[in-house]
């Protein structure tokens, strides 16, 4: 039976065996993708989302990782988990 990823971090079971799959943590789920870009647990394509200012959409790059289906968001009492399918 699988675990309740709302107490991931009191199972310390549950922690290890997707421990691999983590990409990133933040308050919502475009702040745990930006987290995970910045610790370099995502690659991104920066050409396709590039504005004019120099800065990127993180929406739309959130917007492409949900319609990938390749990732999961958690929400735990600590944040939302950016999760890969693995």
């Amino acid at each position: 039976m699988e675990k309740d990823p709302h107490n991931w971090d009191d199972d310390l079971s549950w922690v290890l065996s997707n421990e691999d799959r983590f990409r990133g943590i933040g308050k919502d789920r475009t702040d745990a993708v930006i987290h995970a870009a910045r610790i370099g647990n995502l690659s991104v394509d920066v050409s396709k989302y590039l504005q004019f200012d120099g800065s990127l959409r993180w929406s739309d790059v959130l917007d492409d990782i949900i319609h990938g289906c390749m990732s999961e968001f958690i929400e735990t009492p600590s944040g939302v988990l950016f999760m890969d399918h693995g």
